[in-house]
């Protein structure tokens, strides 16, 4: 289906909301994707409910800011609030984010637990490693488009770190599968860790974040970073259960 374009304050952003039912999926994809990075686990879900995706200001159709200054995941995590006060969907979500979107859906939920069903965390960036390698990254593009909007990293270090606490809902981290960093073609921007290193450390943030939160922890069987790509059926299981859950507790109310 055609996005719609949702005024947002000075700018608009472009979803599509779709189906019917609650508790509503709201999916946060990664560094310069939209919504079409879901397809695959949308396909494969057996809950039928209403779903939202989007792209954030700069990415697919969204228009951007006039302010071009790097942002926090907070404050991305602000506009998706601004956005799902546009589409008039109401909560609580279901929230499903993907590497930096899954940093985004992090701080949301720490930011507004009250509109919160459940989270599902996809192979979240280890925000802290691109500060750790040789060369640190203090600014990370939000993708390639010539206007894009970029994260302040070291912002957005601080407001993740605040929250990883627990969570009053039902939440799923899911990691990449174990060994997928040994298949690494270019280590030069991960200097000085070896692949080896990598891997074990991305397992570790993955296994702690889920501690952080009291979340369950799963590990993708096959694949790479985008294991909503090459594993949909962990993640479509892992929402069709936060659902149950959610409409669990709406019926034993």
């Amino acid at each position: 289906m055609a996005a719609t374009m949702f005024d947002v304050g000075t700018y608009k952003l472009a979803a599509e909301v779709s189906g019917k039912g609650s508790p509503a999926v709201v999916f946060s994809s990664g560094s310069g994707d939209a919504g079409e990075a879901w397809d695959a686990v949308i396909s494969a879900l057996r809950s039928s409910t209403t779903l939202v995706t989007y792209a954030r200001a700069g990415i697919g159709e969204s228009e951007r800011p006039a302010d071009s200054t790097p942002r926090s995941v907070g404050e991305a995590a602000e506009e998706l609030h601004r956005l799902l006060v546009a589409t008039e969907v109401a909560g609580p979500f279901v929230l499903v984010g993907h590497s930096l979107g899954a940093l985004v859906a992090l701080t949301f939920a720490a930011q507004r637990p009250q509109h919160l069903a459940g989270l599902v965390l996809v192979d979240a960036t280890d925000v802290h490693l691109n500060l750790d390698i040789e060369k640190p990254r203090t600014v990370a593009a939000d993708g390639d488009r010539a206007d894009h909007l970029s994260f302040d990293v070291l912002a957005s270090a601080e407001e993740v770190a605040r929250s990883r606490r627990p969570l009053d809902v039902p939440s799923v981290v899911i990691a990449s599968r174990v060994e997928r960093w040994l298949d690494l073609d270019d280590l030069e921007p991960w200097r000085p860790f070896t692949p080896a290193e990598l891997d074990k450390r991305w397992q570790n943030h993955h296994r702690a974040l889920a501690a952080n939160l009291g979340a369950v922890h799963k590990i993708a069987r096959f694949g790479g970073h985008y294991v909503q790509k090459d594993d949909p059926t962990i993640v479509a299981e892992a929402i069709d259960d936060l659902i149950d859950s959610a409409r669990g507790r709406l019926a034993g109310r």
